[in-house]
């Protein structure tokens, strides 16, 4: 069994608790390959970031 982070949990319970019947007729799928390339993006975006800061700071 694959460990599950706890946003993917949250997520997971919040499809199958989900009382609405609109959404329950959209079900979204979760794809981690999606999720890990949005972190790697943040993770870049927030190096970018720094080194601005630190090329006005200089």
């Amino acid at each position: 069994m694959n460990t599950l982070d706890i946003n993917t949990i949250a997520f997971q319970y919040l499809l199958r608790n989900n009382s609405s019947e609109e959404s329950a007729a959209e079900t979204v799928k979760y794809d981690p390959a999606q999720q890990i390339k949005n972190q790697k993006s943040l993770l870049f975006h927030l190096y970018d970031l720094e080194e601005e800061a630190e090329d006005i700071l200089a």
